[in-house]
């Protein structure tokens, strides 16, 4: 009992010296590591990978992979920011982030560049998971429309498509008919647009659209334009949407698995 005792009475004077030690001013906790970025070129194409924190500190783990077309340049220390921030969330599975600040090339050439060439570049430089369920396609602005088309197109390659207030042209949502059957084999996809935005009535059509074909989706407005709640945005919306809907190995912080 007295060696009983005697633990308690340890373990309580240590508590009170580490509370004591922090009222002293010690050392706070180590800061989380952050991700890092790094600026590729592929094929004379500009392109910016993020990866997550936990991509340095574990050699045998593979990520999921989100190919976002960016219109802003704001948007790629937005998603390292906010990557970042959720990486330290519970359950939240992190993602490597590849940007492309432009995409210009005819329809086939772009296609080919990004569902293919690109995909293939990605997957052999660094630890993905190399397989459609575990890839996502986002784009916004003027790179939503390419964007769109790459994923009505390429169900083999993502699994999963986020369109932010983008700009569609007649003859993509004309050409929605045709990519039905494409376009149900995507296991998610969602679409939002701001309500100062001129592309909002272009959205409005794909929301009719791919209600009239059945196509599951989910679909949203908000108050504001796009440029100024990109940052609140990708990190409430856009990479949580990622990391519910790739199938990627579980974050070890998640209550499901501890």
């Amino acid at each position: 009992m007295r060696s009983i005792a005697a633990t308690a009475a340890l373990a309580v004077l240590a508590t009170a010296a580490i509370a004591a030690q922090g009222r002293r001013g010690g050392a706070p906790p180590a800061p989380a590591r952050p991700g890092t970025v790094e600026r590729l070129t592929v094929r004379d194409r500009e392109v910016v990978v993020y990866l997550p924190p936990s991509y340095s500190g574990d050699a045998t783990r593979r990520f999921p992979v989100v190919y976002l077309l960016a219109e802003r340049p704001v948007e790629i220390p937005a998603v390292a920011e906010a990557a970042d921030r959720l990486a330290r969330a519970q359950g939240f599975s992190e993602p490597i982030v590849v940007l492309l600040p432009e995409v210009s090339a005819g329809p086939a050439e772009r296609e080919r560049a990004i569902a293919e060439d690109l995909v293939s570049y990605v997957d052999g430089r660094y630890r993905t998971i190399a397989a459609r369920i575990s890839r996502g396609l986002a784009g916004d602005g003027t790179l939503g429309d390419p964007a769109l088309q790459i994923a009505m197109k390429r169900p083999d390659v993502f699994s999963s498509f986020y369109l932010e207030s983008a700009t569609l042209t007649d003859a993509t949502l004309h050409a929605l008919d045709g990519a039905a059957a494409n376009l149900q084999r995507l296991y998610a996809i969602a679409v939002d647009a701001a309500t100062k935005d001129a592309p909002i009535a272009s959205n409005q059509q794909l929301h009719e659209a791919l209600t009239r074909l059945k196509i599951p989706h989910y679909y949203e407005e908000y108050e504001g334009g796009y440029a100024e709640n990109v940052r609140e945005r990708i990190g409430t919306r856009v990479l949580p949407f990622f990391s519910r809907n790739l199938t990627a190995p579980a974050n070890p912080t998640s209550p499901a698995v501890q």
